[in-house]
């Protein structure tokens, strides 16, 4: 698989902090498939010694992208949503993670690659509001995945990619292994729902990406001491 390319990036910058968000509980069923997302995509896009915080190369989940100017006498944030899970290419990740905020005016670009997981009480939302505000900042390529199996989203997969500023949907196809998804082009990544779980193939190959479960543990210790938690 062959990612894009990112250019290196000499001006590293640490901006101001966004205020602290306060935390929203999620549904176990939420959280389960984000984590085993990131770690896949962390390990698809930036393997090697880059695992996990690539200089130019930003994947998380729960980072707040911010779009807009707070209101005047507003002591809160300005408008902003959360994605469960972004990607972007060329970008000073030092200073997002820094800032615990995605700016697209600031970093020259909105995110590349954005995926919302269904939980019951938001699915309206990802597939209203959030949808619209990723279409007017461009974001390339806007993913919505329903770990109920389509219950929520109607269906499991929904990909969508903007063709003259207007979200239009990949087709959705149904694999001879029984799985249903469709292919990110930007990603060069197929994502498929089966069995009650997400899967990730490279399209080229057809062959699935997978991980055992003591290297993801391994990954996310790795992950929480580089960002100082223990």
């Amino acid at each position: 698989m062959t990612a894009p390319k990112p250019k290196t990036r000499t001006d590293a910058k640490v901006w101001a902090p966004y205020p602290e968000l306060p935390r929203v509980p999620q549904d176990m069923r939420q959280n389960l498939p984000i984590d085993d997302l990131q770690d896949l995509l962390r390990s698809i896009l930036t393997p090697g010694d880059h695992y996990p915080y690539h200089p130019t190369i930003l994947i998380g989940r729960e980072i707040p992208i911010y779009y807009g100017e707070r209101r005047p006498g507003s002591s809160g944030p300005p408008p902003h949503v959360i994605p469960d899970c972004l990607v972007a290419f060329d970008v000073d990740t030092a200073a997002i993670w820094e800032r615990i905020g995605y700016d697209p005016i600031q970093n020259g670009k909105p995110p590349d690659f954005v995926m919302e997981v269904a939980p019951p009480s938001t699915r309206r939302n990802d597939s209203d509001r959030k949808r619209d505000v990723y279409e007017m900042l461009g974001v390339p390529e806007y993913w919505r995945f329903d770990p109920t199996g389509g219950r929520l989203y109607v269906q499991s997969i929904i990909g969508e990619h903007l063709v003259n500023g207007r979200y239009e949907q990949f087709p959705l196809i149904r694999y001879a292994d029984g799985s249903e998804g469709s292919t990110s082009p930007l990603l060069n990544l197929n994502f498929r729902w089966r069995d009650q779980r997400f899967y990730v193939h490279n399209p080229t190959t057809g062959l699935e990406y997978e991980h055992t479960r003591e290297e993801i543990v391994r990954l996310r210790e790795e992950n929480r001491r580089l960002r100082g938690e223990g």
